[in-house]
């Protein structure tokens, strides 16, 4: 599997996009905003509703007690003292004779201290008709009586906190059920991920019958056909290479019957290339099954990839140009298994002298630890991989342009190397060099 790269840099797996931004996060701060509106609404309403705009609706109720209370008193001042200091409220009873105050403590006062107080006081007014004692006219009397707000208002804080508590659990279970809807979508962008990466064992969790859990499905199938795809090509292709190696020593054999000369040195190479090949396919069988195992153990053991290299490396000493290793002063121990991190280095280190030229610089491999994880990298002096063919040289069989001298192996040991590096976590980048050559860069996170 190859994926288009910026030029200069190719990439095998496929790293998160730490850019974007997914549904769930997206949907958390909508719902934490919409919280925010609603608490801040809710409190602009209690506010509002404490105020005269809403107040103005008991208007018609306060009118009918004060007529009620007016009544009462009629025109016994002595009577408004008491009911001005049992309801704790402020009563002006105006007459023809003079007026009268009393506060809400049944204390008489001045009828303007009351009349001032506007902001502590709900004024209501009300007018009686009594009859007067000898039957003349009847009289009109004005009552005014002052409400206080800190009375007359209940506290509604603990009613408020109520409601704002109420609306945050709606908001929150609402949210809770949309992330459970959304749930899904994350797994299946896991798979999505992981199959991009080239790991067609990926499944994902089917739990609704809706048009998600519909994809999901399809997904599950499209994987399972995909990899037993996969796998009866790799099965084939081992057990072709196994069936031809019979053929093979017959050949050989009959080959020692023919005389000398140039056809016969002729046969012998082409034998000789379809044993190699034959053993490279068996090989990566191998290789593929001890991937698949490690892959389903848990408890494989480390590796320490200094001494690793270094016994690698001691293998290529007779080989123009050479090798150089650059390793830490520290021992870099990784989690795998010790025969595929062989043959990862094995490949790397053998590709880049394959295709180094008479004049190249040695072959540097460098072992270290960054920010990111474990590296490997290794630098060759050689031929190089041209832009536009450089993302397909971690496929299988792929061999490069022979009049730029890419002529030797059959096209798979980059294709081992990618296959054991994703198998163990991590990402393996080709840079082109300048002024010539390639780097390898394999990271383990």
């Amino acid at each position: 599997m190859s994926m288009k790269m910026k030029p200069g840099e190719h990439k095998t797996g496929m790293p998160k996009d730490k850019r974007g931004s997914s549904i769930l996060m997206r949907f958390a701060t909508t719902t934490g905003l919409l919280a925010v509106a609603v608490v801040g609404l809710a409190i602009i309403f209690f506010h509002t509703i404490r105020g005269d705009i809403f107040q103005g609706a008991f208007q018609a109720p306060l009118k009918e007690w004060s007529a009620t209370i007016a009544g009462h008193i009629g025109k016994d001042l002595k009577r408004a003292q008491s009911v001005a200091k049992s309801h704790h409220i402020g009563v002006i009873v105006w007459t023809e004779d003079g007026n009268y105050a009393y506060s809400p403590e049944g204390e008489p006062v001045e009828p303007d201290k009351l009349l001032k107080n506007t902001s502590g006081f709900r004024q209501i007014e009300t007018h009686i008709r009594h009859a007067t004692e000898h039957g003349g006219d009847n009289q009109t009397m004005r009552y005014t009586f002052m409400l206080d707000k800190d009375e007359f208002d209940d506290d509604r804080t603990p009613l408020l906190l109520g409601l704002v508590f109420v609306l945050l659990f709606i908001i929150g279970l609402a949210y809770a059920m949309q992330a459970s809807l959304l749930r899904p979508l994350k797994w299946l962008h896991s798979g999505v991920e992981a199959v991009s990466e080239g790991d067609f064992s990926t499944r994902v969790p089917v739990v609704r019958n809706d048009e998600i859990g519909k994809v999901a499905r399809a997904f599950n199938q499209m994987t399972t056909r995909v990899q037993e795809m996969m796998d009866d090509r790799e099965r084939l292709l081992a057990d072709v290479s196994h069936e031809l190696r019979s053929p093979l020593a017959r050949m050989k054999v009959a080959l020692e019957l023919m005389p000398e000369g140039d056809k016969r040195d002729a046969i012998a190479q082409d034998i000789r290339t379809m044993e190699s090949l034959t053993t490279a396919l068996l090989e990566r069988e191998q290789i593929r099954t001890r991937i698949q195992s490690d892959m389903a153990d848990s408890n494989t053991g480390t590796v320490n990839l200094v001494v690793l290299a270094a016994e690698v490396i001691d293998n290529f000493h007779k080989i123009s140009p050479g090798v150089d290793l650059h390793v830490p002063p520290q021992n870099l121990e990784i989690k795998g298994d010790p025969a595929l991190y062989k043959i990862l280095l094995q490949n790397l280190i053998d590709n880049a002298l394959k295709f180094s030229l008479p004049d190249s610089e040695p072959v540097m491999v460098s072992l270290g630890q960054s920010d990111e994880g474990i590296e490997i990298i290794v630098d060759d002096d050689g031929l190089g991989i041209p832009d536009d063919q450089a993302e397909k040289v971690f496929e299988p069989f792929v061999k490069l342009n022979p009049a730029r001298g890419h002529r030797s192996g059959y096209g798979l040991g980059l294709n081992l190397c990618h296959r054991i590096v994703q198998a163990n976590g991590g990402q393996i980048t080709i840079h082109k060099r300048d002024p010539r050559g390639t780097r390898v860069r394999v990271l383990f996170t």
